[in-house]
């Protein structure tokens, strides 16, 4: 009797840990994979999907689980490269550091973490307790990770088809919006990159930012100026890398009012 008092107050401390299959909330995420496998369009192994959704906090609680950090490594890498590859292939033009900006600014945290919720995998993440309580479920660091163990789960499955078909979709559209929506307060995009990206798009060629020093009123002046001599605005700093900045945010919303996107 004394044992069995012990075994059930060591279980409820946690200490002793039941077979992850017996868990209800084990088997009804795996009640659930066909509806996140109809989302994604990708058949994979229903250990491989159970293992892409297991965060550590669960693994932690349940060791013969394993988490999804492997896949997740697997997964970064093969996102990056079919981002790399889109960009590289649909501007042909565009010089790497405008590639690099994007790339940035598609694969970032906030922009995967939106991908994952658009798919709902929210729903379907395995959080130890602690994680269920503080509401980890929405946050965007666990969405990006999960998003990014599915891909390398789909490419375990089915090779570069797989994950290129689960993610490429996502990631082109995010690298679209982003075109159409550059904006100077994203950390990945300036406002001169933005405008190199904005003015390329637009078949305007890249503008130049010839910059002089004003004496009398102690300052940097910029001139941002389009291939054909056309003035597209003037900044004014106290540094000469804020002159080009602000006249590179004028020149951009100009071109965006220009082209309808404001």
């Amino acid at each position: 009797m004394a044992h069995s008092v012990n075994r059930q107050s060591r279980e409820k401390e946690g200490v002793v840990a039941r077979p992850v299959e017996t868990l209800r909330l084990w088997r009804r995420t795996l009640q659930k994979l066909p509806e996140l496998t109809k989302k994604t369009g990708v058949e994979i192994s229903s250990d491989l999907l159970m293992r892409s959704l297991t965060h550590r906090s669960f693994s932690h609680e349940h060791p013969d689980a394993p988490n999804n950090e492997r896949l997740e490594f697997l997964g970064d890498s093969i996102i990056q490269a079919i981002s790399t590859i889109y960009l590289f292939n649909h501007f042909p033009f565009m010089p790497e550091r405008e590639m690099s900006s994007l790339r940035r600014a598609a694969v970032c945290e906030e922009g995967l973490a939106k991908i994952a919720l658009d798919m709902s995998l929210d729903k379907f993440l395995l959080l130890g307790r602690g994680a269920r309580k503080e509401g980890d479920r929405q946050r965007s660091s666990l969405l990006c990770d999960a998003f990014e163990a599915l891909v390398g789960a789909a490419f375990v499955s089915g090779g570069w088809g797989s994950a290129e078909k689960l993610a490429g979709a996502p990631l082109r559209k995010t690298i679209d919006d982003n075109l159409k929506n550059l904006e100077g307060s994203n950390p990945y995009m300036d406002w001169k990159t933005s405008l190199l990206v904005l003015a390329r798009s637009m078949n305007l060629g890249e503008p130049s930012f010839p910059t002089s020093f004003d004496e009398e009123k102690d300052c940097f002046i910029a001139e941002c100026t389009l291939p054909s001599g056309k003035v597209l605005a003037v900044g004014r700093g106290k540094k000469k890398k804020t002159a080009q900045e602000n006249a590179a945010e004028l020149s951009c919303r100009v071109l965006r009012q220009k082209s309808g996107l404001s």
